[in-house]
């Protein structure tokens, strides 16, 4: 579970930024980093804002560079937008975390794996290693599925969510499948 939540954050820290606040009428930014300006800046890819003067309702605002769709300030409550900015605080902090959290989880279960190798348990080395690769692998396929699920819920906030969320769900189910699969092939 924890090394698909990794992923998911590693995956997200990777594609995306994030900016509390910035104008006035703004609460969240998600910027896209592989759409970039021509000064080589992330281009924003959906925003919570403020009521103002356009547009008089908290809402959620899609670039149609990015998305192929007419910005269609979806409306939320204030309840929503406010909780989308303290998501928002939150996943800033996963998105700084989750990278360094990939490299620690990756080199324990290497280390772990290679206590076994050490102790001439290679039947148990083996299955780790099927094991947390199967983990990692369906955690990226489960952060994918997430974000994409995410971001037809609540564009950019809901992305980023969705992320981690597939990305636990993945690990899980990847794990589990990699100790069946490891199981018929060193039969354990």
């Amino acid at each position: 579970m924890a090394s698909g939540a990794i992923v998911g954050g590693s995956l997200n820290a990777a594609r995306y930024a994030i900016e509390n606040g910035g104008r006035a009428s703004n609460i969240v930014n998600v910027f896209d980093k592989s759409v970039v300006s021509s000064l080589g800046n992330p281009k924003w890819y959906a925003r919570v804002d403020m009521p103002h003067a356009n547009v008089p309702y908290h809402h959620i605002n899609v670039n149609k560079a990015i998305t192929g769709l007419k910005d269609p300030h979806i409306r939320i409550s204030g309840t929503t937008a406010h909780a989308a900015g303290v998501a928002g605080k939150a996943l800033n902090v996963v998105n700084k975390v989750a990278p360094y959290a990939l490299v620690a989880s990756v080199l324990w279960d290497a280390g772990d794996i290679a206590n076994d190798v050490s102790n001439g348990r290679t039947k148990e080395a083996t299955r780790k290693v099927i094991s947390k690769t199967s983990s990692y692998v369906g955690g990226a396929q489960g952060a994918a599925a997430g974000a994409a699920y995410g971001s037809m819920i609540f564009p950019g906030v809901g992305t980023l969510l969705g992320g981690v969320i597939g990305g636990v769900f993945g690990g899980v189910g990847g794990g589990f499948v990699g100790d069946i699969v490891a199981g018929n092939f060193i039969g354990a």
